[in-house]
C-alpha cells in the first residue's frame, strides 16, 4: 500500500519536474492528475455539491498561480493538497456556513475529525498573534516561509519557528478539546 502511495506521488513529482523543464504536454498531464485527485479528496469532504467542479476548477487556478512556491526538493502532493483544503475553506466562507449543517441529514456523516476545521479562526484567537499570523500567512494564504518573514521583516528561520510552534499549540488546543 505505502509503495502505491509513492508511486501515485512520484507520478505527480516527475509531471511537475518535466513542467519546470519546459514540458507542457507533461504540465497539461499534472493538471488532469492534479484534478482527479482534488475531485476525489473534495468529494469525500463536500459529497455531490452542486459547486464541486466549481471549486476543483479554483483549486486548478491556484495551483498554476502558486506553483512557483513548491519547492522542487519536496514532494508536490502535499502542497497541492494544502492548497486544496484552502479552497475549501473559501468555499465553505462564501457559502456562510460550517463543515456540518445540522438542519441536513446528509452533512451527519461528516467524519468527527472534519469539525476542528470548523473555525480555524477562533482556534487561531488561542495562540500568540505572531503565531497566528505567520500561520494565516503561510497555511491560509499560501505564501512561503521567506514571503511572509520578507513582509513581516522576520528571518526564514524565525518564521518557520513561529509557524512550528504556533501548529505545535494547536495540535495540543484540538487534543484538550478531544478530552
Amino acid at each position: 500500500m505505502d509503495r502505491q502511495v509513492n508511486t501515485r506521488a512520484s507520478v505527480l513529482d516527475q509531471l511537475m519536474a518535466a513542467a519546470r523543464g519546459g514540458d507542457s504536454a507533461a504540465y497539461r498531464q499534472f493538471l488532469a492528475e492534479a484534478a482527479q485527485r482534488i475531485r476525489a479528496m473534495l468529494t469525500r469532504k463536500i459529497g455531490a455539491d452542486s459547486e464541486l467542479e466549481d471549486l476543483v476548477q479554483e483549486c486548478l487556478i491556484a495551483i498554476h498561480e502558486k506553483r512557483h512556491t513548491l519547492d522542487p526538493e519536496r514532494p508536490v502532493a502535499p502542497w497541492m493538497y494544502a492548497i486544496a483544503n484552502y479552497k475549501l475553506i473559501d468555499f465553505w466562507r462564501r457559502r456562510g456556513r460550517s463543515l456540518v449543517d445540522l438542519d441536513d441529514e446528509a452533512d451527519l456523516a461528516v467524519p468527527a475529525d472534519t469539525l476542528a476545521e470548523t473555525d480555524i479562526e477562533t482556534l487561531l484567537d488561542q495562540i500568540p498573534e505572531a503565531q497566528a499570523q505567520a500561520i494565516r500567512m503561510t497555511h491560509i494564504e499560501g505564501m512561503t516561509n521567506r514571503e511572509a518573514g520578507d513582509r513581516l521583516g522576520v528571518g526564514i528561520s524565525a518564521m518557520k519557528l513561529r509557524v512550528h510552534r504556533g501548529m505545535t499549540r494547536l495540535k495540543e488546543i484540538a487534543e484538550e478539546d478531544k478530552a
